[in-house]
């Protein structure tokens, strides 16, 4: 007995996401949507349940006064044998016999429930943005699907002149030029990789997976994973499990030898704990051995909001690593997301999801982020 918010794509999925939690008994306590994701809000617990009832009684108060008000004054003008046939008429209408248009109350309550909504998505704007065949409106709609007005500002030369369809696709092109990494050959012939980021972000995943794809791009098996962690419990059984699955050994990180490289070994340095444990780990392997040549990759699992973006990017301004954006197939990358990406001057190199372990890794390029924006951003 449990109240919960649900996410989905959509409110068919939404749906189906309350049915099989809850079943008959749910009750949906609301429904928004927020940065482009259908966010339902249900509960099967009994309380929350009378307790909403009342709620929507109390909002059904402006109808009741309408009607209220409505039938008094029709009473008064029955007594006067005065009739009334529509709302606002000063004459009355002697054929009516003073009945009340249930059907054009009907009409105004949906009216007033519109203009409510069309409300909340308003934005205030002069006469030029008002035709949707004028470059001025094209902002307007960015905005309203979440993206910063300071990227939207900075990249406003990519939809000037155009149409609003032709300046939004136009508009995610020189976005996704902006966010791509020109770092992923990086990742291909680097002999030393880290891999870090908030804890649950998916880092033990990503290595398994990038050991995965650099086997199968080098036809060698000559890749060792080292869990790098500030606990003395050993290496982790998700990496352990991946390491028997792959056929890569797990290696002790304290008797790796930075002054010495191997000439054809691939090292993935999992990097556990929270983000802090990482950044102080590499920068202290960066101020000791300033030779080693290495290539640094932070985890960010899709749906983090802004102020995580505009946290870790702080915390990692030295380091400037390449973003790799992970559980893509649990969840899916915002407008807000993308806009804090660009305002850090982050760069992504590589998107991938959880469940899939071979053939799972694409590269971040300016094509196929414009292709996932075009697909997941359709305009409100």
């Amino acid at each position: 007995m449990k109240t919960q918010l649900f996410k989905a794509r959509d409110m068919k999925t939404a749906m189906n996401l309350v049915n099989d939690e809850y079943g008959d008994k749910a009750i949906i306590l609301s429904t928004k949507r927020n940065n482009g994701v259908v966010e339902v809000e249900a509960s099967d617990n009994d309380k929350v349940i009378e307790t909403h009832k009342k709620k929507v009684e109390e909002k059904k108060n402006f109808s009741k006064v309408f009607n209220k008000e409505i039938n008094i004054a029709s009473k008064e003008r029955e007594s006067n044998k005065d009739n009334v046939s529509y709302i606002g008429k000063k004459e009355s209408n002697q054929n009516n016999h003073g009945k009340i248009d249930t059907q054009m109350l009907e009409k105004i309550q949906i009216q007033l429930e519109s203009l409510k909504d069309e409300m909340n998505k308003m934005i205030i704007t002069d006469q030029s943005g008002i035709s949707d065949k004028l470059s001025y409106y094209t902002p307007i709609k960015l905005r309203q699907e979440k993206f910063l007005p300071e990227i939207i500002n900075k990249l406003s030369y990519s939809f000037i002149g155009k149409t609003l369809e032709e300046g939004r696709v136009s508009f995610f092109r020189e976005l996704s030029k902006k966010l791509a990494s020109d770092d992923f050959s990086r990742l291909l012939n680097s002999k030393n990789i880290f891999i870090f980021g908030n804890s649950g972000s998916g880092k033990s995943t990503l290595s398994a997976k990038i050991a995965s794809f650099l086997s199968d791009k080098k036809n060698t098996k000559n890749i060792y994973f080292y869990d790098v962690t500030n606990s003395s419990t050993g290496n982790s059984d998700t990496l352990r499990s991946y390491s028997r699955v792959l056929g890569f050994p797990v290696k002790d990180y304290n008797f790796f030898n930075f002054n010495k490289q191997s000439e054809d070994a691939v090292n993935i340095f999992d990097i556990s704990g929270d983000i802090n444990f990482g950044v102080q780990k590499i920068k202290e392997i960066k101020n000791s051995f300033p030779s080693f040549n290495f290539c640094s990759i932070l985890t960010l699992p899709s749906g983090s909001n802004s102020e995580m973006i505009d946290g870790l990017s702080d915390k990692v301004s030295d380091i400037r690593p390449m973003i790799a954006v992970t559980k893509l197939d649990e969840c899916w990358v915002g407008a807000e997301e993308f806009s804090s990406l660009a305002k850090n001057n982050s760069r992504i190199g590589i998107v991938t999801g959880t469940k899939v372990l071979i053939d799972s890794i694409i590269e971040a390029n300016e094509n196929s982020l414009t292709k996932y924006m075009k697909e997941n951003f359709k305009g409100v």
